[in-house]
């Protein structure tokens, strides 16, 4: 007989988020985007016919279902984990630690990593991720893929790519009682950060608009979260053309004004130079840096998406 079960995806989503009383968290530990965290939470909803979580002023909490449901999700998943880390236990795989932010590891590195993997099937990447850069680079990290430069004694650094910014928003509000047409209209809507206000401060100055204070608005850690709140219209982002590529492709962010800032940042490789020698790194490194090239060889142009 089948068995009947709902969606595993969910039920992991579920399970971190409700460990972790956070989506955005639960989507950082699953290399997803918050929005993803909040669809797979939704199907489960959908498939028991009810709420599992109590959600008010942007926390969520268990309800009585949610409390019911937890520990057998939780307990299975340890089980699986369990076993399989018997299973697949191999003194001849390689493991290699790769330090990412959770949102360069979703939209970028995660639908790469399958070639490394089919390449370099006896090294074993993990993934560890940290908005700052991280302190243990050359113990339990490996080597981290960082966004900015980080000037550290004994490490390497690399140049994968630079990033091109630009002012994203969802088409809604584009229309309406304020509609964002000219840069000066920004003083009209949020602004959304997902740095301490740098990133606005340098557009607004390429837009020639001075009397707007680029430390108002909202503020997030997470590039993914800030995001997606761009998409749900709540305010205005400026975008890099890495993490909002496929919101534009898909027309849930457009670029309002034709201010494009070449070559902004750089998304940069590190690794302690004492460890250059070393297989495992060599070998990402020279496919990181390969996948780089092909991203560079086939790069969009972001004025395609201009309003």
């Amino acid at each position: 007989m089948s068995r009947k079960l709902p969606p595993l995806n969910a039920l992991r989503a579920f399970e971190a988020a409700a460990r972790l009383l956070s989506f955005t968290a639960a989507a950082r530990e699953l290399f997803v985007t918050h929005g993803a965290i909040s669809q797979q939470i939704k199907t489960l909803e959908e498939y028991f016919g009810q709420p599992l979580f109590v959600r008010s002023h942007g926390k969520v909490s268990l309800n009585t279902a949610g409390l019911e449901l937890l520990p057998v999700i939780r307990d299975s998943l340890d089980a699986i984990e369990q076993a399989s880390s018997r299973l697949l236990h191999d003194p001849n795989i390689e493991i290699l630690t790769v330090n990412v932010t959770t949102s360069f590891a979703s939209y970028w590195l995660l639908p790469r990593l399958g070639d490394f993997q089919q390449r370099f099937p006896d090294i074993a990447v993990h993934l560890s991720p940290s908005h700052a850069f991280p302190l243990n680079l050359g113990n339990e990290v490996d080597v981290a893929i960082r966004w900015g430069v980080t000037k550290v004694a004994g490490v390497a650094m690399e140049k994968l790519f630079d990033v091109d910014t630009f002012v994203a928003c969802a088409p809604s509000l584009l229309q309406g009682d304020q509609p964002l047409l000219k840069p000066t209209d920004l003083q009209h809507h949020v602004l959304i950060h997902d740095d301490e206000g740098q990133a606005w401060q340098a557009m607004l100055e390429a837009l020639s608009v001075d009397n707007i204070n680029s430390n108002k608005g909202l503020f997030y850690a997470d590039s993914g979260l800030s995001l997606q709140v761009a998409i749900e219209g709540k305010g205005v982002i400026v975008a890099g053309s890495i993490l909002a590529a496929n919101d534009l492709s898909a027309g849930r962010l457009v670029i309002p004004f034709n201010r494009i800032i070449p070559h902004r940042k750089d998304y940069n490789l590190y690794y302690t130079e004492s460890s250059a020698a070393s297989r495992k790194i060599q070998c990402f490194r020279t496919w990181l840096h390969q996948q780089a090239l092909n991203y560079q060889h086939n790069r969009v142009d972001y004025s395609d998406y201009v309003i």
